[in-house]
């Protein structure tokens, strides 16, 4: 009885087992379904447990090599392929991907034994990507453009051709790629991310961040996607946007250096310093590899009163970039706190000469030549009060751009700086001022600012759409339609006053 309760029990675990064994077909679709929707960790789990039942599927292990490459399993990529056949190892599609994952093991000369021969724009990416890797930046330029010039365009190419003439500072032919390969293929993710990269290159910071989201769109767990938003979101000083993104990227990549220099980029912006000091000191070996750190980090140094260490991380950069007004003044400050106010002076005062000296660099010069004896400190000072054209030229400049980056709080610091030395209150800077102030919520401010404006330019479309749309949005709703439909009239063709005059009238 108990040995037949036994050989029973026995024989119902086993059908149950195999019960839930997993179905090749269904783990294939399950890692299709996974692989399109770019969840490649998914995907490689349902395919691995798929050619376990099926090793002979084709199809389901190259998809696996895919994946793994998506994942950057270069190794392991390596490992499914070797166990193709030869005569399916010689299919240019399997030699590509061979390739792709022998770039990713570092492993060059064999990346492009892979592809050898074949005539085809993906065996001419890989055979760019393995020179560039091998430092023949004009043997991957040649590669790219034989690649370009195929007959059978590829968005990949061209998406990597893009990022490379990018790096080589010829933005107009990187856009001009990452558009050709947007074109070849629109569900393209690393067409969408060639051309982010190319719109932040030109400083235009919210078609970068449409092109992060298409990217986000198509695959929402794309890291580099994710990164890039959350770099552009505080590029525009959208913190608020940018906090939880930079949060849940630091618990997926503690390590990261460029998540590591967001959270002191938003540490930085509360004036927290200690904090900035502390994400980036572990990286002090590593500031020659990246700028930016240097610079944060140099900058906290400053800030928490070591001014030596500050040099010695600020000097080097200035000597590289000389134009930078921004570390020409750090690095005057570092030397002032040092005691070093001839070195100070020396290094503000190649702006400070300059028509269009802002007041913090004539300021700087002014207390360094003080410090010095020095009779041009009253000069200085003096200059520091004054307005020329050059310098309002600058700041509206400066302002004009930062409100095209929908930067409103650096906006609004140039603007309202243009008006509180300017002396004349210009209609459009009073009109771009009340915009930016609206945009962070000061809209009482931003109303009395536009009113002005209004009178000042009672003519204005551009002027009377703004102060129009705040007094609807205010709780004047008659006048706001009023002023609407005025600057709709004096410019009919202008659709996006058309749009807010037909919002305004909706009840």
């Amino acid at each position: 009885m108990t040995r037949t309760h036994s050989f029973l029990s026995l024989f119902a675990i086993a059908a149950s087992l195999a019960a839930c064994s997993p179905d090749p077909d269904s783990s294939f679709a399950r890692g299709e379904e996974a692989f399109a929707q770019h969840d490649y960790r998914s995907a490689r789990v349902a395919l691995i447990a798929g050619l376990r039942e099926r090793p002979e599927n084709l199809e389901m292990r190259a998809m696996l090599a895919r994946t793994q490459i998506a994942l950057g399993d270069g190794e392991g990529a390596v490992v499914t392929l070797d166990r193709l056949s030869e005569s399916d190892k010689a299919r240019p599609d399997y030699a590509i991907l061979r390739g792709e994952a022998e770039i990713l093991r570092g492993r060059f000369e064999e990346a492009v034994a892979s592809v050898e021969g074949l005539e085809l724009a993906g065996a001419d990416r890989i055979r760019a990507l393995a020179l560039l890797a091998e430092g023949d930046i004009d043997g991957a330029a040649a590669a790219f453009a034989l690649g370009e010039g195929r007959e059978r365009q590829d968005a990949r190419l061209l998406s990597s051709y893009s990022r490379f003439e990018l790096a080589r500072g010829d933005k107009d032919k990187a856009a001009a790629l990452a558009s050709r390969a947007i074109g070849v293929d629109q569900t393209s993710i690393d067409a969408h991310l060639a051309s982010a990269l190319v719109a932040r290159a030109r400083g235009k910071l919210p078609v970068a961040l449409r092109s992060y989201e298409t990217a986000l769109g198509m695959h929402s767990a794309n890291f580099e996607a994710r990164l890039g938003k959350a770099e552009v979101l505080v590029e525009m000083e959208d913190f608020q946007a940018a906090a939880p993104l930079v949060a849940a990227l630091t618990k997926e990549a503690p390590e990261n250096r460029a998540i590591e220099l967001l959270r002191a980029k938003l540490a930085a912006r509360d004036e927290d310093w200690a904090q900035v000091r502390d994400i980036l000191q572990r990286y002090e070996g590593e500031m020659d590899e990246s700028p930016g750190l240097r610079l944060a980090y140099g900058e906290a140094q400053l800030e928490l009163g070591y001014p030596v260490q500050a040099l010695a991380l600020l000097q080097p950069m200035l000597n590289a970039n000389s134009s930078r007004r921004d570390l020409r003044v750090l690095v005057a400050r570092a030397q002032m706190k040092a005691g070093n106010a001839q070195d100070a002076l020396d290094v503000i005062e190649l702006v400070a000469i300059r028509p269009d000296a802002r007041p913090e660099e004539l300021a700087l010069a002014s207390e360094a030549a003080k410090a010095l004896g020095n009779p041009k400190a009253a000069e200085y000072a003096s200059r520091a009060n004054e307005v020329t054209p050059q310098w309002i030229g600058g700041e509206l400049a400066k302002a004009d751009q930062a409100l095209r980056n929908r930067q409103w709080a650096s906006a609004e610091a140039s603007y309202e700086a243009i008006l509180r030395r300017g002396g004349a209150r210009n209609a459009m800077v009073l009109n771009n001022l009340a915009f930016a102030k609206s945009r962070l919520g000061k809209k009482d401010a931003a109303l009395k600012l536009a009113l002005e404006a209004v009178e000042a330019s009672p003519d204005n479309a551009s002027i009377l759409d703004t102060a129009g749309t705040l007094l609807v949005e205010t709780g004047s709703r008659e006048r706001g339609v009023e002023m609407l439909e005025k600057a709709a009239a004096l410019e009919p063709n202008n659709a996006r006053i058309a749009r807010r005059l037909a919002a305004a009238r909706k009840p």
